[in-house]
């Protein structure tokens, strides 16, 4: 008879434990989805008829909770409403239309990417060789004659760009002008390089 009683009272304390973490009798499950590289806002998920802004923390990997509990064994059905300002983020879809429970509900993923756009200008009296400029961990070299550069890797929206002259050409000197700022939605091709001799 004490078994009995035993066994009652922690059958009653795992399903207490149970519905703690969102999977008690009812079947109701706790929504999280993962989201990885969201550096923008405006992100906006929905599942149902519930709606989830979501806002960047900064970290590379985030997660997010739906407030309202799901149904065990209905469909996953996270969407995209909203894309975040100059970013594209997209469910990978492995985790599309899952049936939940406890593991699945945890399992939807997102992946966000942000824009990024060319990063240049123009040259004025460049007649020598060996001028190199430099942004970040990024060269370009412009050859002798040349009356524009583009660096070839693009710049996120919202980083930050710095050019400079890592090295000048022979005989010359280069400045540079509009050289630093924070990458618009768009291209920079303002930045203005004047060569003149040493």
């Amino acid at each position: 008879m004490k078994s009995m009683y035993v066994r009652a009272s922690v059958s009653a304390l795992c399903a207490a434990l149970l519905a703690g973490c969102g999977g008690g009798d009812d079947g109701s499950l706790v929504l999280q989805v993962t989201i990885n590289s969201l550096t923008k806002q405006g992100l906006v998920l929905t599942s149902g008829s519930q709606e989830l802004p979501v806002s960047p923390t900064g970290a590379g990997t985030m997660y997010a909770t739906f407030p309202n509990l799901i149904e065990e064994d209905s469909t996953i059905d996270v969407k995209i409403k909203t894309q975040p300002t100059a970013a594209e983020c997209r469910i990978d879809p492995k985790t599309v239309g899952l049936k939940a429970n406890y593991y699945t509900a945890r399992q939807v993923v997102i992946n966000c990417t942000t824009n990024s756009y060319t990063l240049g200008g123009t040259i004025v009296g460049l007649t020598g060789e060996g001028l190199i400029l430099n942004n970040g961990d990024q060269q370009v070299k412009p050859a002798a004659g040349s009356v524009e550069f583009k660096f070839a890797n693009n710049v996120a929206d919202g980083a930050n760009y710095g050019v400079t002259v890592l090295y000048q050409p022979a005989g010359q000197v280069c400045t540079v002008a509009n050289n630093a700022g924070t990458m618009p939605s768009g291209p920079v091709t303002n930045i203005a390089v004047t060569c003149t001799k040493a």
